[in-house]
């Protein structure tokens, strides 16, 4: 019963006026309740999206977010785009100014991304990829690896053998063959059996 009212006010108010603002959104799109997305028109997602509760995701118009398809986050977590000039004279809450940075926030299809996790600007999630809860992401994230830690760091390969992974990028579809993820994973140190 705790949080009923909320629950329903983001599945018939919040989600819907949500689907209205977005730059772009897919398929059975769904916000945990007790969430935001500040400045919706900057993002876009796949189809079958799910964030849990208590999530926040902010941005501006020179850092757009890009979120694909079967992408799911836990609870309360935080996309924050966007940053200061820290070079600005004076105080930064006066500096209106936010052209001075511009790039994309990414998280490519089936990637799963734990709770209490925060992305910041340089986020680049490749497809298939997990990340750790209570993780901070602010760099390039190879294609179906593990990654976790503050800051984030890859800990491993998702996948034991290359029969597994190979059967995933078939049954996905994915945009990745087999030799180019070898390829990144052995510059990362991994090897397979």
């Amino acid at each position: 019963m705790k949080y009923l009212f909320q629950k329903i006010t983001n599945r018939f108010i919040y989600r819907p006026f949500l689907k209205i603002k977005l730059k772009k959104v897919g398929a059975n799109f769904r916000i945990g309740y007790c969430s935001e997305i500040k400045n919706p028109s900057y993002f876009s997602f796949g189809d079958n999206f799910y964030s849990g509760p208590f999530s926040y995701f902010g941005t501006n118009k020179n850092n757009p977010v890009f979120i694909g398809d079967y992408v799911m986050f836990g609870p309360r977590c935080i996309i924050q785009g966007g940053n200061h000039d820290i070079e600005y004279e004076g105080f930064m809450y006066n500096n209106k100014n936010i052209d001075h940075m511009s790039s994309e926030l990414v998280i490519e299809n089936g990637v799963w991304i734990g709770s209490n996790t925060t992305l910041i600007n340089g986020t680049d999630i490749g497809e298939g990829s997990i990340i750790g809860a209570m993780s901070l992401v602010n760099k390039k994230i190879p294609p179906y690896v593990v990654a976790g830690g503050i800051p984030i760091r890859v800990i491993k390969p998702r996948f034991k053998s290359l029969e597994q992974l190979q059967s995933t990028l078939t049954k996905t579809n994915s945009k990745y063959n087999l030799d180019s993820i070898i390829k990144m994973h052995k510059e990362l140190g991994f090897h397979y059996d």
